[in-house]
């Protein structure tokens, strides 16, 4: 697990300094080990610049270095160079055929892997990867670059080009911006403030620095030695309720047929697709746990992590090790029932406590570790931060369970307020908009304690479409549109309603139109909310402290299966995400789908009105506000009307308004 970074068909004068900071500003990612290669283009092209930081996981040994060249046996051939973040999960299943396409391994390390599997199949060689990856790929002999990112999104690959031409890339936004103000200017992208205060991170792959954007997941580009693109494809994506659950689409931009069956078994029968779901899990714990470091497992007192640790403790013949994270503050703290589970499963336990005056301590330290801005940051670093004092360099995380196997309240929700939606479709909509109106006006009274933000939502759902996506969007809005608008007035890009680009709004209409209900949910649950705020999150946080977090549940053969479910069955019944209880089996202790569903929150109202309101008060009184583009009145009154105990306002938007605030003064960024 590493940063990335580098340059193409940018003036040598430039390329190499801006190259320099870039990994300069990943060291975090990868404290063990950094390199920086140039690589000559053919026939007098500019030359393509290459850097790396490294965090050792696998091959410990100098042969893990990067970046990295492969040694081809005719001495007339020139070498592909690589720089790669990631993990190749079975890169040791590969090896053997590697040696008969003439392409024998001589280290442990899966960047050879890479390396090699280039030569062997080019860019079709991604379909014979199973992990989490982004790397760019040099071929010096085409003058080709190959730029890769793995089919879930799991690790990011961020790409700008700038007005002198060429092209960059890197780990992170700040990489980016480190290479100077000469190819990266400061200047924020406002759609992207937009859909960060509609709901609670930057929802799209266009990045909060204008020109900045993300290779998609399960994206292959493939770009000449100038950065000109050549071909961009994508190679896979998921299917929920189709009957194979994923589709995809060779690297190399042939056409194939839409859809290959990842099982010619009918889905027809639960108990096969139970037994299916059940053996690709088990096959994906077997590979994440292998490492030449320490790994262990985040375990909570839920079904995602107990699940992933039952299987665990199955597939492996060593000894588990789980962390628990508690709390100094009963409310909060969860680790008792984990410490149960860990006992039955036989698991080397340990319990790492934080303490509610060590988060506050640490929230500017938190805030600096952001790299677009988040509301959902906080408690992934702190987890990470005691992992890894407690010695892991890998972590194995239940991620991705609630989205896949109908965890989410918006399984519930969103069902119900397109049915409240269609019913209140027989008024008008001015009586729809009264109605709304009156909603709102009864939420600001102090009698209705927490639930005002609820009738808001309520009016809400009158105003928007009767629409899967619409109302899914409204579940997780986080500022409603007529408070955006006092914020900042509406970008062109951005749509009124649901604050995103409409390109991108766009697309998540295009996401299984003709699917169920629960399907849509999902499908909206993980390219949303997973991938745009769950998946930054943990990049982010844990590669600040060194440490590799894993997500078992997201291997794409095991998202497959469980994508093309019924339904019906991401339904509890009664027991929660109950296909992942029957696909964990009878090791998974029934405490972790008995008790009530928990989340990890901190309790940000309590501390924003005690210790750290001097903080907000001082986050929200300066130019910042103004750089950000928003009305600087209109974000004070609403911190305002949170010290009121207005019922309407939620403490998120005021951590919202200091995350984005910071940000644009850390980085010096101006609307």
């Amino acid at each position: 697990m590493c940063g990335i970074a580098g340059t193409l068909g940018v003036d040598p004068e430039l390329a190499r300094p801006a190259a320099e900071r870039m990994r300069a500003a990943l060291k975090h990612r990868g404290p063990d080990d950094d390199g920086l290669e140039i690589v000559a283009g053919p026939g007098g092209v500019l030359p393509a610049v290459l850097a790396h930081t490294r965090l050792s996981i696998v091959d410990l040994s100098p042969a893990g270095h990067q970046p990295k060249r492969d040694a081809p046996a005719d001495p007339t051939r020139s070498a592909n160079v690589v720089t790669y973040n990631g993990e190749i999960y079975n890169h040791q299943a590969l090896r053997p055929e590697l040696a008969r396409g003439g392409w024998p391994c001589h280290s442990s390390s899966d960047t050879e892997v890479l390396l090699h599997a280039y030569r062997v199949w080019g860019t079709r060689a991604v379909e014979q990867f199973e992990g989490m990856f982004a790397f760019c790929l040099l071929d010096t002999e085409r003058g080709l670059a190959w730029l890769c990112r793995d089919r879930v999104g799991i690790k990011p690959l961020y790409l700008y080009r700038p007005a002198r031409g060429g092209l960059l890339f890197a780990s992170e936004v700040r990489a980016l911006l480190a290479a100077g103000d000469a190819l990266v200017p400061r200047r924020l992208h406002a759609p992207a403030i937009e859909s960060f205060l509609a709901q609670g991170a930057v929802m799209s792959e266009h990045a909060i620095v204008q020109g900045v954007s993300l290779l998609g997941p399960g994206e292959s580009l493939l770009c000449d030695f100038e950065g000109k693109p050549l071909r961009r494809v994508r190679y896979w994506s998921v299917d929920f309720g189709g009957e194979s659950g994923e589709r995809r689409l060779p690297a190399d931009g042939s056409a194939p047929p839409a859809i290959t069956q990842v099982s010619q078994r009918s889905a027809t029968f639960r108990s096969e697709l139970v037994a299916e779901l059940g053996s690709a899990l088990r096959h994906s714990l077997s590979n994440l746990l292998l490492a030449d470091v320490p790994v262990g497992l985040f375990l909570s007192s839920g079904v995602d992590s107990t699940a992933v640790a039952a299987i665990a403790s199955e597939v492996t013949a060593t000894r588990l090790r789980t962390i628990a994270v508690g709390f100094d503050v009963a409310a909060w703290d969860e680790t008792e029932a984990a410490g149960l589970s860990a006992r039955e499963l036989g698991t080397e336990h340990a319990r790492v406590e934080l303490s509610g005056n060590g988060v506050l301590a640490s929230f500017d330290d938190v805030l600096a570790a952001v790299d677009q801005p988040t509301v959902d940051g906080f408690n992934t670093y702190h987890i990470s931060l005691a992992a890894r004092r407690a010695g892991l360099t890998v972590a194995l995380s239940g991620l991705g369970g609630d989205e896949i196997f109908g965890g989410y309240r918006s399984f519930r929700d969103v069902p119900r307020a397109l049915h409240v939606r269609r019913l209140a479709g027989v008024l008008g909509p001015r009586a729809r908009g009264n109605i709304a109106d009156w909603l709102a006006g009864a939420a600001a009274s102090p009698r209705v304690d927490g639930r005002g933000r609820a009738l808001v939502k309520l009016g809400e759902t009158l105003r928007r479409p009767a629409d899967v996506v619409d109302l899914y969007l409204l579940r997780r809005e986080l500022f409603t549109a007529t408070e955006r608008r006092a914020l900042q007035t509406l970008p062109t890009d951005s749509d009124a309603s649901a604050g995103l680009e409409h390109d991108d709004l766009d697309a998540l209409r295009r996401l299984e139109p003709e699917r169920e209900t629960l399907d849509r949910v999902a499908a909206l649950e993980f390219s949303t909310y997973m991938r745009h705020m769950l998946l930054r999150d943990a990049d982010v946080f844990s590669m600040r402290h060194g440490l590799e977090i894993r997500v078992p549940l997201l291997e794409h053969y095991a998202v497959a299966e469980a994508a093309r479910a019924r339904s019906g069955w991401r339904r509890p019944d009664p027991r929660p995400k109950p296909l992942l209880v029957d696909a964990a089996g009878a090791r998974l202790p029934a405490r972790s789908w008995q008790a009530k569903k928990r989340g990890f929150t901190f309790p940000w109202r309590a501390w924003l009105r005690g210790p750290l309101r001097e903080r907000a008060e001082s986050g929200l009184a300066g130019e910042e506000l103004v750089r950000a583009g928003l009305d600087a009145r209109a974000a004070r009154g609403i911190w305002q009307q949170f010290l009121k105990g207005d019922p309407r306002v939620s403490e998120l938007e005021v951590i919202a308004l200091l995350v984005l605030t910071d940000y644009v003064e850390r980085h010096r960024l101006a609307a």
